[in-house]
């Protein structure tokens, strides 16, 4: 009798023993599942920042594209200057110097020679500070800072169109670029401020129209509905 109740007490230990650790193992088992999903959560959230940051650079670099048609303008306008003044016999040393500058610094920039275009208009806005072009200057040094990425230094020089040249047509380009690099920061209100200025001031020109659709995009992405 005694033997018996020995073993039916050894077997109550050893089953005791074998779902107590099963109970282990099992928590052990739900911990590591949970830590894999908070894993997976986190490296969730990383991929829908980093995608969001990749589109806003593709939006950057379509509106490059975009303003190649700008730069191709540009030079055609040099060029129907030049034949008009050589016409008219009315231009001075100077100007043909400043306009010269210009012109190589935009074919430059064409060829993706980024490091040689920002030398000439660096020249162009010491040396003629307040010359026809030097607004213009500041505005493609903007864009070509843009084009490497280089989003404080083209703050800085779209910030000089604004600031300097108040009157200047390409102050809603500078604004809305502003705006668009505040977008691509992840600075919302910021880049709403630069669109509604855009919109408000310049509501006829091609930027206050590409303003509209970005702050549409800030609104939609960032919650910001009128």
């Amino acid at each position: 009798m005694e033997l018996k109740k020995y073993f039916l007490t050894s077997l109550l230990l050893a089953s005791s023993l074998v779902f107590s650790n099963e109970e282990e193992r099992l928590e052990i088992l739900y911990q590591k599942i949970e830590r894999l999903e908070a894993e997976i959560r986190e490296l969730r959230n990383l991929l829908e920042e980093n995608s969001i940051l990749v589109d806003r650079s593709v939006e950057l670099q379509q509106q490059r594209y975009l303003d190649l048609d700008a730069r191709l303008l540009e030079l055609s306008k040099i060029a129907s200057v030049e034949d008009s003044e050589s016409e008219d016999n009315a231009i001075s040393s100077t100007s043909d110097e400043e306009r010269e500058l210009f012109r190589n610094a935009l074919v430059l920039f064409e060829e993706s020679r980024y490091a040689e275009a920002l030398e000439l208009f660096t020249e162009i806005i010491i040396a003629f500070p307040f010359g026809d072009y030097a607004a213009e200057a500041y505005f493609w040094s903007g864009e070509l800072f843009l084009a490497q990425l280089k989003y404080e230094d083209a703050k800085l020089s779209f910030l000089s169109v604004v600031d300097q040249f108040p009157d200047h047509e390409r102050i809603s380009d500078s604004l809305y670029k502003l705006g668009e690099i505040e977008r691509v920061q992840g600075n919302a209100t910021e880049a709403l401020s630069y669109y509604s200025k855009v919109i408000t001031n310049f509501a006829e020109s091609g930027a206050a129209q590409l303003a509209k659709k970005s702050e549409e995009i800030v609104k939609e992405q960032s919650n910001l509905v009128d």
